[in-house]
């Protein structure tokens, strides 16, 4: 009995010696399961520091996944900043060491873990031989963040969510009941798919420039950016516009388009007539440019001139009937058949005129030959006698030897000048700066070599100067 009692006072009996020892194991279980986040203590791990441009409300103890399994955790989130002084965060974390080293082009990118806003952070592997070392830093460039859903649901305003929400509410009950409809339309929708795959095959191609039709869309979208408010407006004032046309579309509405088809049909049928008119018009426009183009000075003059016009008139009303009565005249004669068969008969002869007179006319305005041809004609009847005019002339003699102008020659002459006779020098087609010709008047200003014959233009440029003339002299 003494022996029972001894066993019963050792140390597994002794209350306090338990409940400590229980006080111990608790402490202990409290610690692990408090660090279990950050490993168990006294395990290797594989540090890394990875910079970030912002956050992303990642805090201590979050996640760090790798295909799909948990690898580690953030151990802290602290303050930093780039050797330009731009702020950034720090991310640390704290690895298995199993996934040591990871490659130096391996992606860091923060995501979603849950619909609360619980964030993790997802490394993707990379393909470099090298890999980062213990306690490296990574670069800003290799870290990235997904835009959140209740990010993109921020951007709009409440009035905004509430339309979306009336707007899904809608569409829900649109398609309730509807399943075998939904059905048959997805099924008339495979042949589409068919076809559709050549047509992505062509988009996807580079040839397509697909990518530069992209960023020009983003730079559209940009430009009516600032005129958000303006677009806005003008579908407001489009809802007032369909609300009046509302009133009036049954049946002018309808009956204009209904009377659509018919005009296109005569459109297309007169479209040959309709494109020469164009034509002509655009002819006309492009005739008129030059005299449009000086409006910004003629307007003034042009507008002293109505104004002088406007106080005129006035006092102009016989002349005015007058004009009446010339007006109407003259439209009766112009629909007189033998006048509009002379007007063609003229509009022909004139047709015909036009390469002679693009022909004739530089010889005057650019070389002044018609002017001095009508003066020296003039010229010859100057000489006054008691009779009348005398016309005056000079007397070309030849010199009557063999060799000379009196007697046939098999060839031009082109001996030295010996007395009054010289090489020959006769232009009988001068240059005038007509189209096809040099930009020269030729007649008059040949020069004149005593040593060889020249016939027809001489070389060279003689320019277009010749003697200028002016009224009565």
């Amino acid at each position: 009995m003494r022996r029972r009692r001894r066993r019963g006072r050792g140390p597994a009996a002794s209350p306090v010696l338990i409940g400590a020892l229980t006080v111990l194991v608790t402490i202990v279980a409290v610690t692990l399961a408090y660090n279990a986040t950050n490993g168990l203590p006294f395990v290797p791990s594989y540090t890394l520091h990875v910079q970030a441009a912002d956050a992303s409300e990642l805090t201590y103890g979050d996640e760090v996944n790798m295909g799909g399994a948990r690898v580690g955790v953030v151990s802290s989130v602290t303050p930093a900043r780039l050797p330009g002084g731009r702020p950034i965060a720090l991310l640390n974390l704290r690895l298995q060491k199993s996934i040591e080293p990871l490659p130096v082009d391996s992606t860091f990118t923060v995501r979603l873990k849950g619909a609360i806003g619980l964030k993790y952070l997802q490394i993707t592997l990379g393909r470099s031989h090298r890999g980062f070392a213990n306690g490296a830093t990574v670069p800003i460039t290799q870290e990235s963040t997904e835009v959140d859903f209740d990010k993109v649901l921020s951007m709009f305003t409440p009035p905004t969510r509430i339309g979306v929400q009336r707007s899904t509410i809608g569409l829900g009950l649109a398609v309730a009941g509807r399943g075998y409809d939904l059905n048959q339309a997805i099924r008339a929708f495979v042949p589409l798919i068919g076809d559709l795959g050549p047509v992505m095959t062509n988009l996807s191609s580079r040839s397509t420039g697909l990518a530069g039709f992209l960023r020009g869309l983003d730079s559209w979208v940009g430009g009516l950016a600032p005129v958000a408010q303006a677009q806005a407006q003008l579908f407001a004032d489009l809802d007032t516009t369909f609300t009046a046309l509302a009133h009036v579309a049954v049946p002018y509405l309808q009956d204009a388009i209904a009377g659509t088809p018919p005009m296109f049909s005569a459109t297309i049928a007169d479209s040959p007539a309709i494109g020469s008119f164009l034509a002509d018009t655009a002819g006309l426009l492009h005739t008129l440019q030059p005299g449009i183009a000086t409006l910004p000075r003629s307007a003034p003059v042009l507008s002293s001139a109505f104004a002088i016009g406007t106080r005129t008139l006035p006092g102009t009303s016989a002349l005015d009937s007058r004009t009446v009565a010339l007006s109407r005249s003259l439209a009766s004669y112009a629909g007189n058949p033998s006048v509009l068969a002379g007007f063609d008969r003229l509009t022909l002869t004139l047709g015909k005129l036009g390469p002679p007179l693009a022909f004739l006319t530089p010889a005057q305005t650019t070389c002044n030959y018609v002017t001095l041809f009508l003066r020296n004609t003039a010229s010859l009847l100057s000489e006054h006698v008691s009779q009348g005019g005398l016309l005056r002339f000079v007397q070309v003699a030849i010199t009557d030897q063999p060799g000379f102008e009196s007697e046939p020659s098999s060839g031009v002459y082109a001996g030295p000048a010996a007395g009054s006779s010289g090489p020959l020098h006769v232009n009988p087609y001068p240059n005038t700066a007509a189209p096809g010709q040099p930009l020269e008047c030729a007649a008059g200003n040949e020069p004149y070599n005593p040593s060889r014959a020249v016939i027809g233009n001489p070389p060279g440029r003689l320019g277009t100067r010749t003697q200028s003339t002016r009224a009565g002299g």
